[in-house]
């Protein structure tokens, strides 16, 4: 496949985002679409910051949903040694060269095995630099810098063969054989030899990849924006095609900028990459706005053409067209929410989540709060609060949901559907009993109390307004909610069809 985009024009007003020095990279006219397929952790972890400045460690707290629907927090702290900082965006560009001559390995051998060999002269010619002896110095030092970083991952790093998340000390680079170092026969090295660790080379082989536009990533000129390439075939491709909405803040944290409480300025800075990514057709458009609690500022980025023609999006395009939305997404709307908004949390929000029910519960609770003063200045952003939260219910709340579960109990005919239905309820029962099992052991005592009152402080900053006008009860109410909420996302709770067939024999049958 052939694709044809014209250089562009790109305005460098920003001086932290500025072109490197080292990117003098030619101008292209004609670009087919040549893949480059990097480890996926790397990516998706921040590993190399948007900018130049050498640090020598950086944190970067991420909130991702697994496969399994649970929302896990994942940490990784990435150090360095002060003689040469942390990996950037010179060091971005040739981990994707050094990808592609990986991968090329891979399919003339079949696997990727140590030691990685190339010349200084086979990334300068991936990477379309004019040559020149200060680029050698700089694979020289990109080459120590991915020794020397490490990363301290908190669930951060996936290791493909376990198919797990790892809490562990990784590096990525075990070893690198410089072009001129001393061999062990006594010889020069006439090559650049790097010994990948056993985690890369094992996710590299399971073929935890990511396939991206190698020929649009060199068009590119801004620190933020090759940042952002990366990220946004992952966020994309989970969305299926759709728009997303990511959290300011976050994304500061996740790019190594520094966040800017005001719209204007935040946008001066993200507007000239984001721009850039527009005209390579990456991103078909985007904004940056306050969200809808006004406490902080969002973007809103949707997929461009370009992007969308990668083969990892070959399938979505039916797929999105075709696939239904729960039926909360009306329920929201019909509670002021922005149908936008709703969709977006239908993406986020896991499967097996009760929004439905967390709708009732926060309506009852404006409801609650009408019957006082009444002065809940924001209805719909409070509802969307309990859903983001995954606010539980307490035990005693019976929503429509469990009203109809036992009607139909009670009124089927059906002897096989009412058993059904009764297991249900004894799912919902077997998991608030976990639940308050846990609190038993892990709250006792003054530890419950001081517990709710932890919740108590964050709900007070996060919907002040709403906290003011309610009695103490029902706070208390709501902040059990949500200590509940995050005792059972620390349980491995069996899905309701694996705690049904291990209770096959049981009396319901």
């Amino acid at each position: 496949m052939v694709l044809k985009y014209p250089p562009t024009q790109i305005d460098s007003d920003v001086k932290m985002d500025q072109p490197t020095n080292s990117q003098a990279i030619l101008p292209l006219v004609v670009e087919e679409l040549d893949l480059v397929r990097i480890e996926k952790s790397l990516q998706s972890l921040g590993f190399f910051a948007s900018s130049t400045n050498r640090q020598t460690s950086r944190t970067i707290v991420q909130v991702f949903r697994r496969p399994d629907g649970h929302r896990v927090q994942a940490k990784a702290v990435i150090e360095g040694i002060p003689s040469l900082g942390l990996p950037s965006t010179a060091d971005r560009d040739k981990y994707m060269a050094f990808m592609k001559i990986v991968m090329d390995q891979r399919e003339f051998q079949g696997r990727v095995a140590n030691p990685i060999r190339f010349t200084g002269a086979d990334m300068i010619r991936l990477l379309r630099l004019r040559k020149g002896g200060s680029h050698y110095d700089e694979i020289n030092d990109w080459c120590k810098r991915m020794v020397a970083t490490t990363i301290m991952s908190e669930s951060s790093v996936f290791l493909a063969d376990r198919r797990q998340y790892a809490s562990d000390t990784f590096h990525v680079f075990d070893r690198v054989i410089l072009v001129g170092d001393e061999l062990a026969d006594g010889r020069k090295a006439e090559s650049y030899q790097v010994y990948l660790s056993e985690w890369q080379l094992t996710n590299l082989n399971c073929g935890y990849l990511l396939p991206l536009d190698f020929n649009a990533y060199v068009q590119l000129r801004r620190d933020i924006s090759k940042a952002l390439f990366g990220h946004l075939s992952v966020w994309f491709y989970a969305s299926r095609g759709r728009t997303v909405e990511k959290k300011y803040n976050d994304l500061c944290q996740l790019l190594n900028i520094r966040a800017y409480p005001h719209v204007s300025k935040a946008r001066s800075v993200l507007e000239p990459s984001l721009e850039e990514l527009v005209a390579i057709e990456y991103v078909g458009g985007w904004d940056l706005a306050r969200s809808s609690g006004n406490d902080d500022l969002k973007l809103t980025v949707s997929p461009g053409r370009r992007l969308l023609a990668l083969p990892s999006f070959s399938g979505l395009a039916e797929t999105k067209e075709s696939a239904t939305l729960p039926d909360w997404v009306a329920a929201l709307v019909e509670c002021g929410v922005s149908e936008k908004k709703a969709r977006q949390l239908a993406l986020d929000t896991p499967d097996d989540q009760p929004v439905q029910d967390q709708i009732e519960y926060a309506e009852y609770l404006i409801r609650q709060d009408q019957r006082g003063r009444g002065k809940i200045m924001n209805p719909a952003g409070f509802i969307v609060w309990a859903v983001e939260n995954n606010l539980r219910l307490p035990p005693t709340f019976e929503t429509e949901r469990k009203r109809a579960t036992r009607a139909l109990q009670e009124q089927t005919v059906n002897e096989e559907r009412g058993r059904a239905v009764e297991l249900q309820l004894a799912y919902d029962d077997y998991c608030e009993a976990e639940v308050t099992s846990r609190l038993d052991s892990e709250f006792a005592g003054e530890r419950l109390e001081d517990a709710v009152l932890e919740q108590i402080k964050i709900i007070r900053q996060q919907q002040p307004d709403w906290f003011s006008r309610v009695s103490d009860s029902v706070r208390r109410e709501v902040a059990m909610g949500r200590l509940r909420s995050n005792v059972r996302q620390t349980l491995a709770l069996p899905t309701f069809e694996e705690w049904s067939r291990r209770h096959s024999q049981s009396r319901l049958f």
